[in-house]
């Protein structure tokens, strides 16, 4: 029994782990000779996190801004940002990169990897822990990994249907937030289940302190998870009241017990986010309301399972395991939980985040289980039916997966192949820093292309005049100084009114959007506040860039002055603005693009030109 449990275990892990090595294999077969080592990505915020990621690579502190450059020190006080606070599989992710000698761009596939692999032993853990079925265990690992995005009608599943797109890649995956912190999740149901099964006070002692253990990791990881495990452990509470199991008192102290644990884990916690900058929260979308929120997929499943459990329990009174009902109803009310807390807090946070990455899969955990028990309670007389369910379900399963693997990644071809013929000029700019990655992180560079200015602190130390992702971080002083800097981007890139006014227009160019507006003008999932944007609105802004780029004056160059430019390759490529306030070398051709040494004009030079 012990071996073959060892064996669907690791076979599980070995399965999820190729589905995530998948996209890094897809590229580099794609480019063949022409790959350049940029690691593939499925969701363009890895590229704030592997910016973090690589900063603390380098040795700089973890109040750290890779996109302005502007870290904390005792000369230059920076508050906490949400990377700051979220540090804890940022360290973990950059020790691995220590051990193996990596940086970011080549540490991110083996993070995939890890993640994909002890998720999945973490969810067959706690599958076999409560059901005692090994194969199940292993079908349902399956399951809940390669089916979470389907339920919540995304990734494959929703490219099924007229208009929709296979997107996102397995939203676990993310790295290194959630992915590295997915198995803690996992971890801490598991301990919480063993906690309330043995009769030991030592027993618990121990799976109480690992619980602990794992909610602090998740505390100082990732918003959305530590919430989800709170309501998961707030629901097991409810439900051992309300099923009143032999045990009760033993398993309410038990349960009170890590939840004191997990309240004192919040303490610094707060004390951190007490400390954040005040950019964070418009850049994070946090919505001050207390309207309800109902009707999400993952919600309407919990609540099926629940009157589901209710029956069961009112039916079966004599059969069923309570602590198993008490502990399948936490999984499922916690999607409700999550959704409408702010009913009591008044504070919204984008909540897809719960319906992307998070609670689809807890949701999902409680079917898997829940219908594992009633096959077995129907094929009780034939055994050899409830382990061919078992085999077809793993098969389907792993098929789905692979589909679901191959779908989602073909999205991410175009910008995979973008970033990756950027990598010569990253690493040329890495090997200009080398001699001291401290002071380089000081000089900054004009990225012409957003997508290369967004993804290259991955690699290069250097801060960027502008990206997509720099207002998340604790560098910007206030919101305008995000918008001066998109302005002169525009600017430099000779781009007029005209141009703005159609990228804004429908938001047809994101980058644009989210750099005036905030990135909840133009996908309504991102906020409970969201709201188009008006003709007034982009007439507005219009006026106001034609104001500064025909007052920009010297003082504006110098302001956020560069000293590299980095622009593809191009027969027709003036840089006309550029031009009239710094002096540009001859180039340097890398790959698809060149880099150019900037130096500021003096204002004399400026005005002649």
């Amino acid at each position: 029994m012990a071996r073959s449990l060892i064996i669907l275990a690791l076979l599980a892990g070995i399965i999820v782990s190729i589905f995530a090595i998948y996209p890094q294999m897809r590229l580099e077969s794609r480019r063949g000779a022409e790959f350049n080592g940029a690691f593939a990505t499925y969701d363009l915020d890895e590229m704030a996190y592997g910016s973090y990621l690589q900063a603390l690579i380098d040795g700089r502190g973890r109040r750290n801004d890779p996109y302005t450059g502007r870290d904390h020190s005792p000369d230059t006080p920076q508050p906490e940002s949400l990377f700051s606070i979220q540090f804890a599989t940022a360290y973990m992710a950059a020790g691995m990169a220590a051990v193996l000698g990596y940086g970011a761009w080549e540490v991110m596939p083996v993070i995939s990897v890890v993640s994909a692999f002890f998720t999945a032993i973490a969810v067959f853990l706690l599958i076999f822990s409560i059901t005692r079925e090994a194969l199940w265990a292993f079908a349902g690992a399956l399951m809940v990994l390669t089916g979470a995005a389907a339920i919540s009608g995304l990734g494959a599943f929703n490219s099924l249907f007229d208009g929709g797109t296979a997107y996102p890649y397995f939203p676990f995956l993310r790295r290194h937030i959630p992915s590295m912190s997915f198995p803690f999740m996992f971890s801490f149901f598991l301990f919480l289940w063993l906690g309330i099964t043995p009769e030991g006070f030592r027993e618990r002692l121990v799976w109480g302190a690992l619980s602990v253990a794992c909610f602090a990791v998740l505390v100082f990881s990732y918003f959305y998870l530590w919430t989800s495990a709170g309501a998961v452990l707030a629901g097991l509470v409810l439900f051992t009241i309300i099923f009143n199991s032999e045990r009760r008192t033993e398993d309410l102290k038990y349960l009170v017990g890590v939840g004191v644990g997990c309240v004192l884990m919040l303490i610094p916690y707060v004390y951190l986010l007490s400390q954040r900058n005040e950019m964070m929260d418009k850049a994070q979308l946090l919505v001050y309301t207390r309207q309800p929120d109902l009707f999400r997929n993952v919600e309407i499943y919990g609540a099926i399972i629940l009157v589901g459990l209710a029956a069961l329990f009112l039916t079966h009174r004599s059969t069923i395991d309570r602590r198993v009902l008490a502990f399948l109803a936490g999984l499922a009310l916690s999607p409700i939980l999550v959704f409408n807390q702010q009913i009591l807090t008044g504070r919204s946070l984008q909540p897809f985040h719960y319906e992307y990455y998070v609670i689809n899969y807890v949701v999902l955990t409680a079917v898997v289980i829940a219908a594992i028990f009633l096959i077995k309670y129907a094929f009780a007389e034939m055994r050899h039916l409830s382990l061919a369910a078992a085999v077809a379900l793993a098969v389907g399963s792993t098929l789905w997966g692979g589909y679901e693997a191959v779908a989602t990644t073909k999205f991410w071809d175009g910008a995979n192949a973008v970033r990756d013929d950027a990598m010569p000029v990253n690493l040329r700019l890495r090997e200009l820093a080398a001699g001291d990655i401290d002071e380089s992180r000081r000089v900054s560079t004009l990225n012409l292309e957003p997508l290369q200015a967004d993804s290259q602190p991955t690699v290069a130390p250097h801060s960027v005049l502008w990206a997509r992702h720099q207002n998340v971080f604790v560098g910007l002083r206030d919101w305008e100084e995000n918008k001066t800097r998109y302005f002169k981007l525009i600017y430099y890139s000779d781009l007029d009114g005209d141009w703005l006014r159609g990228a804004l227009r429908h938001c047809s160019n994101i980058e644009a959007c989210m750099a005036l507006f905030g990135w909840d003008r133009f996908n309504a999932t991102l906020s409970a506040d969201a709201r188009p944007l008006t003709l007034a609105e982009v007439d507005e802004e219009v006026e106001r860039y034609e104001a500064f780029s025909n007052a920009f004056s010297h003082i504006d160059a110098a302001e956020h002055s560069f000293d590299f430019l980095v622009a593809r390759i191009s027969d027709n490529d003036p840089l006309v603005n550029v031009r009239k306030w710094f002096e540009l070398d001859e180039g340097e051709d890398l790959g698809r693009y060149r880099l150019y040494r900037a130096t500021l004009r003096d204002p004399d030079a400026s005005d002649e030109f």
